[in-house]
């Protein structure tokens, strides 16, 4: 069973989340009210997952994000207020997502995120894109959110790929593609047609774009891809494509 660590200073908040918890039946679970605690029990146990404050009594600037971080969890963050500021100055940490806590519903959708999340651990992603730089990236996000990554630079080991691993839900690819040396360069446009031939009926395909030309978009949707998305992207965008794709 799945580990849970929660970090809420509210002590209502922390029955909320008990009893939800104890109803879902999902997860083994702690649940702590600080800073000092919980660098505790992370000390003694290990956790897949985490819900904390952004605000502690003894630690009000998200230090307890850079704790969690340090012991290779990447939390949900309940916070009453999302600003630039503070997405800014933890852009380079772990955060799965940003929940606001005004809401009982809030609560609600913080269990459900945490039973997508372990959920997530059985959809397999192939990303195939040229740029080794992308393809970390993209696969960083992936598996913050559990999922399980196969990455590839080009269309020759995609091909190879979905063929030695039907599980695959989701490529993601970009129209340029690495070349495999002594075999046809081939793009993402024609990779889309040959996957589109092999009848993998219940796989989506992604495709990341340049700049948002409706011509390059057309071709690639006409050719059998689900969806796109224009560079640039945000990372709630990315989460947001990735999830109605995955859902259909």
């Amino acid at each position: 069973m799945s580990k849970l660590l929660i970090v809420e200073e509210s002590t209502i908040l922390c029955g909320i989340f008990k009893r939800l918890l104890e109803q879902d039946g999902g997860f083994k679970f702690d649940v702590v009210q600080t800073y000092k605690e919980a660098k505790d029990y992370l000390s003694k146990y290990r956790y897949e997952f985490s819900v904390v404050s952004r605000t502690l009594s003894d630690a009000s600037n998200g230090e307890v994000i850079s704790l969690l971080n340090k012991h290779n969890v990447a939390p949900i963050v309940y916070t009453t207020t999302i600003d630039e500021d503070f997405m800014e100055s933890f852009e380079s940490a772990h955060i799965v997502e940003y929940i606001l806590r005004h809401r009982y519903d809030n609560v609600k959708y913080v269990v459900s995120r945490l039973n997508q999340l372990r959920e997530n651990k059985k959809t397999t992603i192939l990303i195939a894109h040229k740029s080794e730089i992308y393809r970390r990236y993209i696969k960083q996000n992936l598996t913050l959110h559990n999922f399980k990554v196969i990455t590839v630079e080009s269309a020759y080991e995609a091909v190879q790929k979905l063929e030695v691993h039907p599980e695959i839900r989701l490529l993601i690819l970009n129209p340029e593609l690495g070349q495999v040396n002594g075999l046809e360069e081939v793009n993402g446009l024609e990779l889309t047609r040959r996957v589109r031939k092999m009848k993998l009926d219940t796989l989506k395909i992604i495709t990341l774009a340049e700049e948002s030309n409706s011509y390059e978009t057309s071709y690639f949707l006409n050719e059998g891809a689900d969806d796109y998305l224009i560079n640039q992207y945000s990372r709630d965008e990315f989460y947001i494509r990735i999830y109605q794709n995955l859902k259909d």
